[in-house]
This record gives C-alpha cells, structure tokens and sequence, in this order.
C-alpha cells in the first residue's frame, strides 16, 4: 500500500509545484488577449506603431524587406530600430494577416515570460508566495503599459531576460549568458543591457574567487597523482590481450564535445564569461548604432539621440523620474537593489531620464518600463536565493520582503490600464463603428492609400498605407477621420480637395459618413 501510495504522493507533489506558473501563466495571456481584443474592437489607437508592425509582418511574411511607406518613401524599417527579430512575425502574419495577431503574439510573450520567474520563486519561497509574486508580475504596471500601448519589438525582450535572470540566480553561467546574446537583435539599446549583465556575471566570478582565495590556506584532501600508465585496469588491459582502438569522433561529434568543454569551463569561470559577455554587448550596441542603422537609415544616422521632444520642464520632470524610480524600487522588493542584476535596468533609465520627451519619463503607460519587469523581479530572487531558508527568520524575511510588489500592484490598480476591464462598456465597438467598416469595404484589396492614425492599422492587411501628406505620387485612396489628432483639431473640409491640392491629381469623394471622408483618384 505505501509502495503505490509513494509515487502518488511525488507526482502529485510535482504537479502542486508547477500550478502556480500555470495559474501566472493562463492568467496572464486571458487576461492581456481579453484587454487587447477589446481595445481592437473598440477601435482604440493610441499610436501609429501598430500600424508600422504590420506593415514590416506582412513584408517578412512575403520575404520581402520590412520597407514601412508609413514611415516615410522607401522607408526600410531596420534603418529605424535594429529589431531583426521580427522576422518572426512573417510566419504568424502569413497565418492570421490582421494587425490583432501582433497583440495576441505579445500578450503571449509577456505571458510565458511569468512561467521561469515564477517557477523559481515557487522553489525559493513557497507555493502560495511564489504564485502571488507570478501574478502580481504578469500583471504589473510595466507589463501593462506595453498591452496598452499595443505591439513593440521589445516584447520579444521580456522572456528572454526572463529566462536569463532565472538561470543567473541559479548559477548556470552559460546559461544566462545565451539567453542575453539574442537580445541584441531585438532592439539597439538592449546591446547596453548586454553589457550591463556581463558585468553582473563577472562581478559574481570575481566575489567567488575572492572568496576561494580566502579558503586556499584550509587543509585540503592531497590528490594522489595517476600512475603514468592510467589506472591499473588501464595498465592491465595494457598488458593483456590487445584493445580495439577508438574510432575518431566525427566533425559533429568533436564540435559537440568542444562546445561541451567550453560550456563547463564558463560554467566554473563567470568572471571570464561575463566579461566576455560585457565586451559583446557593447560591441553589438556601436556596430548597429554607428555602422548598420546610418546605414540602413534615409538619413544616414541612427535615428534616436538624447535629444528632441517637448519637454515638461525641470521640475515636473525630476517629479515624475522620480515616481518611476520608486515604483521600480518597490517592484523589486527594495531589497532587490542588493543584486548586481538589477543594474540591468541602468541602461533603460538613462536613455529615458537622459531624454527630453516627457512620456519616456512615465511609469503608468506606454511599452518603456517591459524589459524592467522580468529585471526587478530576478533581483528580489537573487537575493532571496541568497539569503536561503535557514535560519528560520531569513526564510521569513524574504516572504516578506516579495510581499512589497504584491502590495504594490493592489494599491496601484485603479490607475492602471486593466482596470478598464471592470467597465461595462470596455470593448465595445464604437458608434462609427458601422461607416469604419464602410470605410474598410470601400478600399480594394492591394490599393494605395493615405490616410490619419484612425484607421491606419485596419488598412494594412488590405493596402500599401502611407501617412496622411507623406506619400510620393498621388495614391489610389485618401482616407480622412475628422476626429484623428493627427489634424490638430483642424482636419479637412473635404478630403476630395485636400488630395488634388497636395498632389495636383483630381480626386473625388466617394464616402462621407460618421466622420471618415474617402476620396478616390480619377481615372
């Protein structure tokens, strides 16, 4: 009866211990593809970047370059941010062409991400604190500003630094370092990431040789020195009957044994690895900085600087910096800070502080704060690990110390975007809605058009879309929403008149309803 009763109890044990990333990870992509379908159906845009993902998904999905009109003629969107990444998409966009797919694929992402993080905090600190810690980062205030700002490249950031972090706080060096490299394909900045976690992994192989340096002079076991001929079964089969030689290992098969050498002596040696690591992120960061992006770029120059955008002024901005800061504080337990991973998140904030664009500042919305989640929370761990379970007021401590983001995330609820969930009205479709899908209906399939940020992304999948007064040539289509801040309040009159006077082209007005004006080209 015990015999039977004994295996029982291990798989059930070993289901009980992955429930709570499964309940994280479900959770979170229910939850983030609920508030993305909504925001889909309800027509809600806050910016063109959707619309320019698409377009590059459905390039990469015909092996085309991701060459995005709406960025400007011509426009090879490589030139913009180096995210060589979203080749990725072309697969996914050949499946389900719709710019939805690219929200799906991203709430899944940020989902899975929850699995590694939260399987380790399960082992570190329990069931019950490990599955809240998954929650509450799925659910996050960074996580959820990306939802709501719709699709960007880093997305792909945030279970690779998930993965990564998980591995370096359970001492897989190797490990850790192959899921940074590919960060750098993914945006141009994260190569500073790289870099940053280089140097954590080195700064915990120089901790550990000082500290095997402190124990040299403790008595050591002698090593006894193999007899010259190997051991002596080696030197009796010596002198036996003659052995069958080796065969050589193949190409594959030496590759496979060095690499395995190579992978045991990083392992053992974090200090040489991470700053190898250190020296490759840095690297990768000027080579697409200075070398690929001018060149790739319209202008001939990386596109992005510390400079530029409307300010908020000093003290408005010092205000909110400082919001973010002790947001990101509280995220990783505060006692995060006492890990070297958390000085991953130092690239991040420099770019954004160092800018003057005022929403780069923010904590609440838009995509800047996801590659700062699966950071803060691999720092609580890290030190939680460190602390271990013994005695009994450690293992207390760090129970309590990953309460602080838990607490965090309810008391900042209300002012996050999912809280729009608890609306009744949330995802329904708008009152133009109906001379939207006119709108849709009136373009034909592989036609030009120009047109504002409404309905920008919805005309992807079924025409080459330019922005409104960027376009070269006269387009076969011009499609105005009065109500689009693209106008600054001053749209116009008449769509029809607005394009023949851009373009010296006749065009005429073939709908007008609900706002939305579409003017045809004659002829």
């Amino acid at each position: 009866m015990s015999s039977c009763a004994a295996p029982v109890r291990s798989r059930l044990s070993w289901l009980l211990d992955r429930l709570p990333a499964v309940v994280a990870v479900v959770t979170g992509a229910v939850v983030l593809i609920t508030y993305s379908v909504g925001q889909w159906r309800a027509m809600v845009v806050p910016s063109w970047d959707l619309a320019i993902f698409s377009e590059a998904a459905k390039a990469y999905a015909h092996l085309q370059a991701p060459i995005v009109e709406i960025k400007g003629p011509g426009y090879n969107l490589l030139g913009d941010h180096f995210h060589p990444i979203l080749v990725l998409l072309g697969p996914v966009w050949r499946l389900f062409p719709s710019p939805l797919s690219l929200l799906v694929v991203q709430d899944l992402l940020l989902a899975l991400s929850a699995w590694p993080l939260t399987r380790l905090a399960t082992r570190l600190l329990g069931r019950w604190v490990g599955g809240a810690l998954g929650l509450a980062y799925v659910l996050s205030w960074g996580i959820q500003g990306g939802v709501q700002s719709q699709f960007h490249e880093v997305a792909f950031a945030v279970p690779l630094l998930a993965w990564a972090g998980v591995a370096f706080v359970e001492r897989r060096w190797w490990t850790c370092a192959m899921w940074c490299m590919p960060l750098m394909l993914v945006k141009e900045d994260l190569g500073l990431t790289v870099f940053m976690a280089g140097l954590a992994l080195a700064w915990r192989g120089w901790r550990e040789r000082r500290r095997a340096s402190r124990q040299l002079g403790s008595p050591r076991e002698p090593v006894l020195p193999e007899p010259a001929g190997g051991s002596s079964a080696d030197g009796a089969a010596q002198a036996g009957a003659p052995t069958t030689p080796t065969p050589r290992p193949r190409i594959l098969g030496r590759c496979l044994a060095r690499a395995r050498t190579w992978h045991e002596q990083a392992d053992s040696d974090p200090l040489n690895l991470g700053l190898g690591l250190a020296l490759a992120g840095v690297t990768g960061f000027l080579l697409t900085t200075l070398v690929i992006l001018p060149a790739l770029n319209p202008d001939g120059t990386w596109a992005y600087s510390l400079s530029g955008g409307a300010s908020q002024g000093g003290a408005d901005g010092t205000l909110v910096k400082a919001q973010t800061t002790l947001i990101l504080v509280l995220t990783a337990g505060v006692a995060g800070l006492g890990s070297p991973w958390m000085a991953l998140v130092l690239p991040t904030l420099a770019w954004r502080f160092l800018g003057s664009i005022a929403f780069y500042w923010d904590w609440r919305f838009w995509h800047y704060n996801l590659v700062l989640m699966p950071i803060a929370l691999t720092a609580l761990l890290d030190v939680a690990a460190r602390w271990g379970v013994q005695p009994a007021w450690r293992r207390w401590t760090a129970r309590a110390v990953a309460a602080v983001p838990v607490v965090l995330m309810l008391v900042i609820a209300p002012r996050l975007p999912l809280w729009d969930l608890t609306s009744d009205y949330y995802g329904r479709e708008p009152l133009r809605a109906q001379a939207a899908h006119k709108v849709l209906d009136t373009v034909p399939q592989d036609a030009t058009v120009e047109t504002d940020l409404g309905l920008l992304a919805y005309l992807v999948p079924r025409a080459t879309v330019s922005w409104v007064g960027t376009s070269q040539g006269a387009p076969d289509y011009v499609v105005v929403d009065r109500y689009s801040p693209a106008w600054g309040g001053r749209p116009p009159a008449d769509a029809a008149v607005w394009a023949s006077e851009r373009t010296k082209v006749g065009y005429t007005l073939v709908l007008n309803e609900g706002g939305y004006q579409v003017a045809r080209r004659n002829g």
